[in-house]
């Protein structure tokens, strides 16, 4: 018997759409073709992230993401963040291969960076998947001297590790996060 991706997902503990503080974050479907290539493909978006993508690049991660998505089970979760302003940012979650550990990530646009877009998406996410305990950890990166990156990850109780290979990495452990939140422990 085959389930749905989407299905699939939510087994595991990954959140399906949601809303919260006026965001709407929708799996990403084939549509979203051209956001992904537009933020990818923009050096101010990207400026803390690598080099942007040219539209040839962008098209083809945006077909491995959706490749992942389409997994059974499914690799990886990325939505597409939809705000009231109209404009839109990415968010994904992407598990180790054991699937007990989870890097995510952000990319907003200028427009929607400093406006809590990323503390109320990547907060609910963090919530979603350690209350479901579809996570041992989470980590994240981003380069470093990237001052609002450094202050939303420490909002969010992310602990940085020492910076290597041109990246500063944090990571949060389930228990930490319960302890932090007030979540009692589990099993």
């Amino acid at each position: 018997m085959n389930i749905d991706p989407a299905t699939a997902a939510h087994t595991l503990g990954w959140p399906d759409a949601f809303e919260i503080a006026g965001l709407r974050a929708t799996p990403l479907t084939d549509d979203d073709a051209d956001l992904f290539a537009a933020l990818y493909g923009d050096p101010a978006t990207m400026r803390h992230v690598g080099p942007a993508l040219d539209h040839d690049a962008a098209r083809r991660a945006f077909m491995a993401a959706r490749r992942q998505m389409r997994g059974d089970p499914p690799a990886a979760r990325y939505w597409r963040l939809d705000t009231a302003t109209g404009t839109d940012g990415l968010l994904s979650l992407v598990p180790d291969a054991a699937g007990r550990i989870a890097e995510t990530g952000l990319l907003l646009p200028p427009a929607l960076q400093g406006q809590g877009v990323a503390t109320a998406a990547l907060g609910h996410l963090r919530d979603a998947v350690f209350g479901a305990e579809a996570f041992d950890a989470l980590w994240t990166r981003h380069r470093p001297g990237h001052a609002a990156a450094a202050g939303l990850m420490r909002r969010l109780g992310f602990v940085p590790k020492a910076p290597a290979d041109g990246w500063q990495r944090w990571r949060l452990e389930r228990g930490t996060w319960r302890a932090l939140v007030g979540h009692p422990a589990g099993d």
